[in-house]
C-alpha cells in the first residue's frame, strides 16, 4: 500500500504546472524558428539585433546575413544607437504590422526598425511622449532614402543596414540627402494650353541637341597641353616628399623630449619610447612616401601612450585621412572571402559605390602602386595595413625593420 501512495504521489507532482520561475531560462531566441512578436521581442530586450535563422545566409546576400554580419551590426547599434531596434525576420506579411506588435509586446522605449520577407525596411516607434534615441523624423527620412534610392535600394542587406545607422546618427547630412532625392520639377499647371509652347519646346530642345553635339566634338578633341615628362613627374613627388621629410625631421625632437621629461606609469613610458624610437628609426632611412607616412603613424602612437588615449584608429586606406574610422567590408578577388578593414567616412563611401578608395602609394619597388598590395614580407606597412590589421606595429619595426 505504500508502494502504491507513494507512486501516485510522484505522479501528481511530474503532472502538476511547473511556475514560470521555476522553469529555467528559456531557449535563446536568436536559435529558435518561432516566429512572433513575443520571442522577437525577448531577443531585443537583451540585444538590439536580432536575426531569425531563416534569414541568415551567405556573406553579401541581398536579404540576408551572415552570422559575421550579425555580430558587427549589433555591435555598432549597441555603441553607436541607443534605443533603436533591428528585426531581420522572414515575415511574409506587411511588417509594419508586425513591428507595432512587436513595438507593443517590446516593453522597450526608441525606434524598432523591421526587415520582412523582400529588402523593405520600415521603422515602428515605442508608444511613448517623448522617444529617446534618434529623432523619428530623422528615422523616417533615412528608411525613406535607404528603401527608394536605386543605388542604395540595390545594395545588400548588410550595406543597407550600415548605411541607416550612419544616416540616423547624422541629421544634418540625412536632411540634406533627403531633400535632395525629393526634390523635383515644379508640378504647377500652365496658365494656357500646353500645345501652344509645343512648337517652341520643339525649337529649344532642336538648338540644346545641336549644342551638346559641339561642345562634344569639342571635348573629344586631342588636348593641345604637352603632358609631363617621366622627369618632371619624378620632381614633383621627390619635392612633396621631401617637404614632409624636413616636416617630421622638426617635429621628431618635441617628441623626444616629451618622453625624456614624461613622468607617467612605467608601461606607458616604455610604449612611448618605443613608438618614438621606431618613427626615428624608419625617418632615418625613409625613401618613401609610404615610410613617411609610417612615421607620422608610429608618432601617433607615441602620443596616445604620452597622453594615456586609446590606440590610434586610422583608416585603412591612408591614415592621412581624418574623422572616425568604422569597419567596411571587402571582397577578394576570385575568392568568396570578405574581411573588414576599419575606413573612414569618404573611402567607406567609395567601396560602397564600388570605387578605389585613395590610398597611400608605394613606390619602393618601382612604379607606384596601393601600399596593401606590395608582397607582406617586403612591406610592414602592408603587413599591418599600418597597425589596422596588427596592434604589434611599433615592435615589428624595432625587430625587423620596414622592408624585408
Amino acid at each position: 500500500m505504500t508502494r502504491v501512495l507513494t507512486a501516485l504521489l510522484l505522479a501528481a507532482l511530474v503532472l502538476l504546472p511547473v511556475p514560470a520561475g521555476a522553469a529555467g531560462a528559456p531557449a535563446d531566441p536568436a536559435t529558435s524558428r518561432v516566429l512572433s512578436p513575443g520571442v522577437v521581442a525577448d531577443h531585443l530586450a537583451e540585444a538590439p539585433l536580432y536575426v531569425h535563422p531563416d534569414r541568415f545566409g551567405a556573406a553579401d546576400g541581398e536579404t540576408a546575413l551572415s552570422r559575421e554580419q550579425s555580430r558587427e551590426l549589433n555591435l555598432r547599434v549597441a555603441e553607436e544607437v541607443p534605443h533603436l531596434y533591428v528585426a531581420v525576420t522572414p515575415w511574409g506579411d506587411e511588417p509594419l504590422s508586425m513591428g507595432t506588435a512587436l513595438a507593443n509586446r517590446a516593453g522597450l522605449e526608441g525606434t524598432f526598425l523591421v526587415v520582412g520577407e523582400g529588402p523593405t525596411i520600415v521603422a515602428v516607434h515605442s508608444a511613448a511622449d517623448e522617444i529617446p534615441g534618434p529623432a523619428p523624423e530623422t528615422v523616417r527620412m533615412a528608411v525613406e532614402l535607404v528603401n527608394e534610392r536605386s543605388d542604395l535600394a540595390r545594395a545588400d542587406l548588410y550595406d543597407r543596414l550600415g548605411v541607416l545607422v550612419d544616416l540616423v546618427t547624422d541629421e544634418e547630412s540625412t536632411a540634406r540627402a533627403h531633400e535632395a532625392m525629393t526634390s523635383g520639377p515644379s508640378t504647377a499647371r500652365f496658365p494656357f494650353p500646353v500645345w501652344t509652347v509645343i512648337p517652341g519646346f520643339l525649337v529649344v530642345l532642336l538648338v540644346a541637341g545641336v549644342t551638346a553635339w559641339v561642345l562634344r566634338r569639342r571635348a573629344l578633341r586631342p588636348l593641345r597641353v604637352a603632358p609631363l615628362t617621366e622627369a618632371v613627374a619624378d620632381t614633383v613627388d621627390s619635392s612633396v616628399r621631401e617637404h614632409e621629410h624636413r616636416e617630421l625631421v622638426r617635429v621628431l625632437p618635441s617628441y623626444g623630449r616629451r618622453v625624456a621629461r614624461f613622468e607617467g606609469p612605467e608601461r606607458r613610458t616604455a610604449d612611448a619610447l618605443a613608438a618614438y624610437e621606431a618613427a626615428a628609426r624608419v625617418l632615418d632611412s625613409a625613401s618613401d612616401t609610404s615610410d613617411l607616412v609610417g612615421v607620422r603613424v608610429l608618432l601617433d602612437h607615441c602620443e596616445a601612450a604620452l597622453t594615456g588615449a586609446a590606440a590610434p584608429r586610422h583608416c585603412f586606406f591612408d591614415p592621412r585621412h581624418r574623422g572616425q574610422t568604422r569597419p567596411v567590408r571587402l571582397r577578394v578577388p576570385a575568392s568568396p572571402r570578405a574581411v573588414s578593414v576599419p575606413a573612414c567616412a569618404e573611402c567607406r563611401a567609395d567601396v560602397r559605390a564600388h570605387r578605389v578608395p585613395a590610398s597611400v602609394p608605394d613606390s619602393s619597388q618601382g612604379q607606384p602602386v596601393p601600399y596593401y598590395s606590395v608582397p607582406s614580407e617586403r612591406s610592414v606597412w602592408a603587413a599591418t595595413g599600418y597597425g589596422t590589421l596588427a596592434p604589434d606595429l611599433v615592435n615589428r619595426v624595432l625587430g625587423g625593420g620596414v622592408r624585408g
